[in-house]
């Protein structure tokens, strides 16, 4: 007995193959917990990992926003750049800030990686709604939470909602602007 398959059908098979989803290249090890990351006026909402490895940098960038985003997208209606915001390493200690530079606030995520030690380390990305009580500061869990070993290693800002905060020297060029206009309104002769 013969098997005849149309062309159509074999293309359509290697090319369902060969297409595989850009998440895949992250190899998930298990869940992640609310619990790991704290502080004053945070609330995590959603949280995804622990994954294996690094992935906290932009070489990986393309595969964590496709995770993130999606489809199917682990954080629905999140919205990430091009690029990582910020990234910081930590020696030790379970305190980050990702500094001045970059206020946070409202809806924002960021990828924490925990070392392994020779088994390796783990990355997880949480998202948080950050209030008007958020100091710049998060707690978080020292140790490898996915192996129980291991310390926090370094963490990623993908995004954050915060509004742009004019630079003094936007204000004082607005001033001298407003300035101008007002010295030319009242040099204007009123017309008779």
């Amino acid at each position: 007995m013969k098997l005849h398959l149309p062309l159509s059908s074999i293309a359509l098979a290697a090319m369902a193959f060969v297409a595989v989803p850009a998440q895949a290249a992250i190899a998930p090890l298990n869940g992640c917990s609310f619990a790991d990351v704290s502080g004053a006026g945070v609330t995590v909402t959603d949280c995804s990992g622990y994954y294996v490895g690094n992935l906290n940098n932009n070489s990986d960038f393309s595969d964590v926003k496709a995770l993130l985003q999606g489809p199917p997208g682990e954080f629905p209606g999140v919205t990430l750049g091009t690029s990582i915001f910020n990234q910081i390493n930590i020696s030790s200690g379970a305190s980050l800030s990702f500094g001045s530079m970059f206020p946070l606030s409202g809806d924002t995520v960021i990828g924490i990686h925990w070392g392994g030690g020779s088994g390796g380390g783990n990355t997880a990305f949480y998202r948080l709604m950050l209030d008007g009580t958020f100091t710049g500061t998060f707690n978080v869990v020292d140790t490898n939470p996915a192996r129980g070993f291991g310390g926090i290693s370094n963490a990623a800002l993908y995004a954050t909602s915060v509004s742009a905060v004019p630079e003094p020297e936007t204000y004082a060029l607005m001033l001298a602007g407003l300035g101008v206009l007002g010295f030319v309104a009242r040099r204007r002769k009123p017309q008779a």
